[in-house]
């Protein structure tokens, strides 16, 4: 990784177009491929599942681990991290023309690929140092950088209504060993193994139901409106974070699946759920708030809808998200251009429905990724409200860190557009291990087996791709190994 950066993304890369090349096929035969990346669109929903892309070979890197995020008191210190991923943006930043292909405009056509973790801005959020006791926490996620973000100069483009693919590069020496390490890798094998995966839990279902009422009685006390409550679970018998991308993909596509790997440990993400999306002076965030599960019956999914949009405590979590998301974009946007696009539109994928809301606004001067993330980060969606107080009740009851759950995933280009999901439906995979946790909202009415049911319903086709199966029908949220 000793390409020289100033210059890199100056000139507009070369474009060649590919046989088609399926995703599906591309995985079977991925282990070879690290560290590498895909970004997948495998869902268009509202425009925001339109484009894939994937590469490796990077030139350069920025990782940020955990044991480096202690700040000092200087409350100008708080956001080291995010100005140092801006001095490193800077270094590679330059003018980008547009490039249509087939007469689409595409969004990223290099830069950076990666991740920020939830705790990345533990400090900047003033919320002190962890002393959570890490009872049965994987030790592992200490090691899981808190930003990792790789730089690519080349990278695979994939239409996904049209499925054409083209490989934009920058010359550099050697890229058409690459390109044929890429076609030759492609496979026809659609076996995946059988896996033998166990299960352990950061709550009990007795802790979790507890846990609730405590931020209920926050609530009552004034300290927070609403508080999103996680549950880790530590599956062991992961095979790879390809073959649980694949498995992933095929029973939940979303428009923000992504895949990483690098050379200590991998992320795969299947998320619904656009965070941040850049494009110019535009910047728009799409929290979803509201989730109801899909009974497989278009016209009972219909009704599921309706009675989505017109619960009280959804209107009312939805509206208090929307409030937190006016008040971050207003930070960095121009008095006045903070807008709400659309407060509640009803979105289908495999196993739920969400409730999503539009937000957008117009940025004022020319800010770098880490500045518009120094006011953003993390979303509100996943938090609660006010942010700050939220933060503090996660961090007092959730046993494990959240790490890249929650956080985000996605990219940014040398002209200063980005694109990140919020990291739910997510794990992060250390050897045979996967963190994956689920979430929800809770407030002053939740009903805590309520609740309980819908993490359950969440991970509903998440877990039962890897061979486990959700008991989401009861009160109790539990998992066993299918039978049969």
């Amino acid at each position: 990784m000793d390409q020289p950066l100033e210059g890199l993304f100056e000139q507009p890369p070369k474009v060649m177009e590919l046989d088609p090349i399926c995703i599906g096929e591309l995985l079977s035969g991925w282990r070879e491929t690290a560290p590498g990346f895909l970004l997948e669109s495998g869902l268009d929903v509202s425009g925001t599942g339109v484009w894939s892309f994937w590469g490796g070979d990077p030139v350069d890197q920025h990782v940020v681990q955990v044991s480096e995020l202690v700040c000092g008191e200087d409350s100008n210190d708080r956001t080291g991290p995010l100005r140092d991923l801006d001095r490193w943006f800077s270094k590679w930043k330059a003018p980008e023309e547009s490039l249509f292909l087939d007469g689409h405009e595409v969004p990223f056509k290099g830069g950076a690929v990666g991740w920020i973790g939830y705790e990345a801005l533990d400090q900047f959020h003033h919320l002190g140092e962890d002393l959570r006791p890490a009872r049965y926490a994987p030790s592992w996620l200490k090691s899981v950088p808190a930003l990792h973000f790789s730089l690519y100069d080349e990278i695979f483009v994939q239409h996904r209504e049209s499925g054409k693919t083209w490989l934009l590069h920058r010359e550099r020496t050697g890229w058409q060993q690459r390109l044929k390490k890429w076609c030759n890798t492609a496979s026809d094998d659609d076996e995946l193994p059988a896996l033998d995966c166990t299960l352990q839990s950061a709550f009990s279902e007795e802790e979790y139901l507890g846990a609730v009422r405590k931020i209920q009685q926050g609530i009552n006390d004034g300290d927070y409106y609403e508080v999103n409550l996680a549950r880790g679970f530590l599956l062991k018998g992961i095979s790879s974070p390809m073959d649980l991308h694949r498995r992933w993909r095929a029973v939940q596509p979303v428009p923000y699946g992504a895949l990483i790997q690098t050379d200590d440990c991998g992320v795969v993400s299947a998320s619904p759920e656009q965070f941040l999306c850049r494009r110019g002076g535009l910047i728009r965030t799409r929290p979803i708030k509201g989730t109801v599960p899909r009974s497989g019956d278009a016209a009972r999914d219909r009704e599921a809808a309706v009675e989505l949009l017109g619960s009280e405590k959804e209107k009312a979590e939805l509206a208090m998200i929307i409030d937190l998301e006016r008040n971050d974009l207003g930070r960095i946007c121009k008095p006045g251009s903070v807008k709400v696009v659309s407060e509640a539109q009803v979105e289908s994928y495999a196993s739920v429905l969400h409730a999503v809301a539009t937000i957008e606004g117009e940025l004022q001067g020319d800010l770098g990724p880490g500045k518009i993330l120094e006011a953003t980060f993390p979303g509100g969606s996943i938090t609660g409200a006010p942010k700050r107080a939220a933060m503090k009740a996660i961090r007092e009851l959730e046993p494990w860190p959240r790490s890249v759950y929650t956080g985000s995933v996605g990219w940014i280009d040398a002209g200063g557009d980005l694109e990140f999901n919020i990291a739910i439906r997510t794990a992060v995979i250390h050897g045979e291990e996967a963190l994956i946790p689920f979430g929800g909202a809770i407030t002053w009415d939740s009903d805590c087996e309520a609740e309980s049911r819908e993490i359950g319903h969440k991970a509903r086709a998440i877990l039962g791709a890897i061979g486990l199966d959700t008991d989401a029908d009861s009160a109790t949220f539990s998992l066993r190994e299918k039978s049969g």
